[in-house]
């Protein structure tokens, strides 16, 4: 069997660690004009596609703690000619198999080009499985962006006041490690923070205080961009148009599905205490007598008053405190069908689903979700993907909508 699209990996080899892609003209990813770097004879861009044997791509929010993971890659691909081997002087691409050079995975299905992946090789693997073969099997294992963050400490951040948004803060917290404008992708947020406390910490923890505290995501996208969305812009991605799932075969049919009912996200007593304030508690006396007291608690918010952070708790509360049926996520065997193929390339965090599972006793399980990461696993004649899902913290408020225009569920 061959795929239907083809992955195109390629490596950037050059001096020095660098968070832009040069130019590469022609490059539907890296010819941008504005974006790209233009490259000079010592940088090389290795494509390596045609040797690969295996790609694995992780990219996520973790469920209990609510936060977007590094994303991670392993590569595997064989070397006929020992131009990977760093200690080959006679390799082009000598001496430059290092740590820290970028990679990126993407392809291109009916005309679109699709990005999978963007990040950084932090180890390079070498197996020779069979003594007597000619080639040696290459593994790299990449990571995305955070890394970087969480290796970098800070602990002024300079134009920092009180009312900031979020977005201004994050800008304010990239610049003092010059992080390159066009890498990031960051909303504006409305929570006003206080100033910033000037204690040191790593460049992924202050990042993550302020998504914390306006409630958003901070991820690094497939092109390797570090992006924040606000709640505005969550709740406007979940009630959009979404793409339909079943078991039917009528819409995307998956191949897998996985449903939990656990406690795994139940809360019903929410407490968030700012820098310097008091806590602030929000608690459902009817979800406590239904499960026992469950609490949730983080300090040490931005957010710039008590009654911020008892909003922020409220909103944390009114999504946690009922146990619910959840749909975890789909498996997609993107080797086949063409419908598959679109959905498991096109959707993005954030973005909306509305999935359908068909139940023994004949009655359905029928739910509008949002996508909060990817997985791929990939060979020379298989590709599958798995999406995972959660339930929105809240939809945008529209007027005369039956599903978004409910006052008290929706967000005005």
């Amino acid at each position: 069997m061959s795929l239907p699209c083809t992955p195109v990996v390629k490596i950037r080899l050059g001096t020095g660690a660098s968070f832009a892609d040069p130019l590469v003209l022609g490059d539907p990813l890296n010819g941008i004009l504005g974006t790209n770097v233009l490259a000079t004879d010592a940088i090389q861009v290795v494509d390596v596609s045609n040797t690969v044997q295996q790609i694995s791509v992780r990219h996520g929010r973790d469920r209990m703690f609510e936060e977007y993971l590094p994303s991670d890659a392993t590569i595997q691909f064989q070397d006929f000619t020992g131009d990977w081997d760093p200690t080959n002087t006679s390799s082009p691409y000598y001496p430059e198999v290092k740590a820290m050079r970028q990679l990126q995975i993407y392809t291109t299905y009916n005309g679109t080009t699709y990005p999978i992946y963007a990040g950084y090789i932090w180890s390079w693997d070498y197996d020779w499985r069979d003594p007597s073969a000619d080639y040696a099997l290459v593994t790299i294992q990449c990571v995305d962006a955070f890394r970087l963050l969480a290796l970098a400490n800070i602990t002024n951040v300079t134009g920092a006041a009180n009312k900031d948004l979020p977005g201004e803060r994050i800008n304010q917290i990239l610049d003092e490690i010059d992080w390159p404008a066009s890498a990031r992708n960051v909303d504006t947020g409305d929570t006003e923070l206080q100033n910033d406390h000037g204690e040191e910490r790593t460049v992924l923890e202050a990042l993550q205080t302020v998504e914390q505290s306006d409630l958003g995501a901070l991820f690094v996208d497939h092109t390797g961009k570090i992006t924040y969305y606000d709640r505005g812009h969550l709740s406007q991605l979940a009630s959009g148009t979404p793409v339909y799932f079943d078991d039917t075969g009528t819409n995307v049919q998956y191949q897998d599905i996985r449903v939990s009912l656990d406690d795994t996200e139940l809360a019903n007593q929410v407490t968030l205490t700012r820098y310097g304030g008091q806590p602030q508690t929000a608690s459902d006396s009817a979800s406590i007598d239904e499960y026992f007291l469950r609490s949730y608690w983080r300090s040490g918010l931005m957010m710039e008053t008590n009654a911020l952070a008892l909003i922020r708790a409220g909103q944390i509360l009114a999504y946690r405190k009922q146990n619910r049926l959840r749909i975890d996520g789909l498996t997609l065997d993107v080797s086949e069908d063409p419908n598959r193929i679109e959905a498991a390339l096109s959707l993005e965090i954030g973005d909306p689903i509305i999935v359908e599972k068909q139940m023994a006793n004949g009655s359905s399980i029928n739910t509008r979700l949002t996508i909060q990461g990817h997985a791929h696993d990939i060979r020379p004649d298989r590709w599958i993907t798995r999406l995972s899902t959660a339930h929105p913290l809240s939809t945008a408020f529209i007027l005369g909508s039956a599903e978004f225009g409910v006052l008290g569920t929706s967000t005005l």
